[in-house]
């Protein structure tokens, strides 16, 4: 009897070890859960990817019904996933208007960061799927890949076929990084002539100073030192010829750049020539050129002009340059260059 006794409360012992085991579980399992929720929850605070793909492109084309048709859905589809990434943010992200949208305050902060999120993913997808190809990135703006960069790239390519050469045009622009290239050319101060400034002169000495300053920790390769001068079309050439030297430049109008550098105030270097022209900016390099050849205003040339000065169809206008400014070939210290880009550098250099 006391053996049988002695089992029984073994057994009851098991059991309630057994219970205790099956709520433990159960308590632990509970609280996995809830951890489990909230960091899904932290992971999820961004909007879905559809709305946000879809709001990059109605914000791109200001169009909900071109959004549509790259996308390849409906206009209706268009308009629920906005509204879903509105009613997410609890923001308005166009205004609408008849038969137009435009983008809020806050459609416009959404969109820069959207552009460049998914640019740099596509950026990045093309380099995964480039993985096993030899190829060079190059920044360089239109205006010097058509008259300069593009018959050196011809030979470079001929000679080495294996290696693909991908441009990138955006080398002005205010989001640009030479830590995503393998090689830029710019257009800027040339360091052989800033160590060139003349000592006793001391607002150039500082000059001086602060530009080189401003470039170490960029790695220059290869200068092309070029001076500026103003030309104009031939009809707007003649117009000028009747006045004076002091009014040669009166009541012209200027072709330029938007850019922190006024390349044309320092041209005139204090000549006064300038003062009473007036000035008209024209961001595409090869549209101011033609801009300039129909009439429209004076431009400062480069030798990279020189076919449209050898033609005629624009002519100098005066014997003062702008020297010490110039293209140069650059490339990011923090980027590991290959031999490919050590190869067309040199190529470069010697066409």
């Amino acid at each position: 009897m006391k053996i049988g006794w002695q089992y029984w409360q073994w057994k009851k012992i098991a059991l309630w070890f057994s219970i205790f085991k099956l709520w433990l579980d159960a308590f632990l399992l509970d609280r996995i859960d809830v951890a489990a929720r909230v960091w899904v929850t932290m992971k999820h605070t961004l909007p879905p990817l559809d709305s946000l793909k879809v709001f990059e492109s109605a914000a791109r084309h200001l169009s909900f019904t071109r959004a549509a048709d790259e996308l390849c859905i409906t206009k209706g589809a268009v308009s629920y996933q906005i509204r879903r990434l509105e009613e997410r943010l609890c923001v308005s992200l166009f205004k609408r208007g008849i038969r137009q949208v435009f983008l809020t305050d806050a459609g416009q902060l959404l969109y820069h960061s959207t552009e460049r999120w998914f640019r740099e993913l596509s950026d990045t997808v093309s380099k995964i799927n480039r993985a096993g190809e030899r190829y060079l990135s190059i920044a360089a703006t239109t205006y010097v890949a058509a008259r300069w960069l593009s018959p050196r790239i011809a030979g470079f390519t001929a000679s080495y076929p294996d290696v693909s050469i991908v441009f990138h045009h955006t080398v002005n622009g205010p989001e640009f990084s030479l830590d995503t290239v393998d090689i830029a050319i710019r257009w800027q101060r040339c360091i052989n002539c800033i160590n060139c400034i003349n000592s006793d002169d001391t607002d150039d000495h500082a000059r001086g100073h602060e530009v080189t300053d401003s470039i170490n920790d960029v790695g220059y390769l290869h200068e092309m030192p070029m001076s500026l001068y103003p030309v104009a079309a031939p009809s707007l050439v003649r117009d000028m010829q009747a006045k004076s030297n002091k009014e040669l430049f009166k009541s012209q109008t200027l072709l330029c750049e938007e850019r922190d550098l006024d390349l044309w105030r320092e041209w005139d270097d204090g000549r006064g020539l300038i003062n009473t022209c007036t000035r008209r900016v024209i961001a595409d390099a090869n549209v101011r050129v033609q801009a300039a050849i129909d009439g429209q205003g004076l431009i400062l040339a480069d030798e990279l002009m020189r076919a449209e000065l050898d033609s005629g169809v624009l002519i100098r206008t005066h014997e003062h340059q702008l020297d010490g400014y110039g293209y140069v070939i650059m490339s990011s210290p923090h980027r590991i260059a290959g031999s490919d880009a050590a190869t067309l550098v040199s190529w470069l250099m010697v066409s």
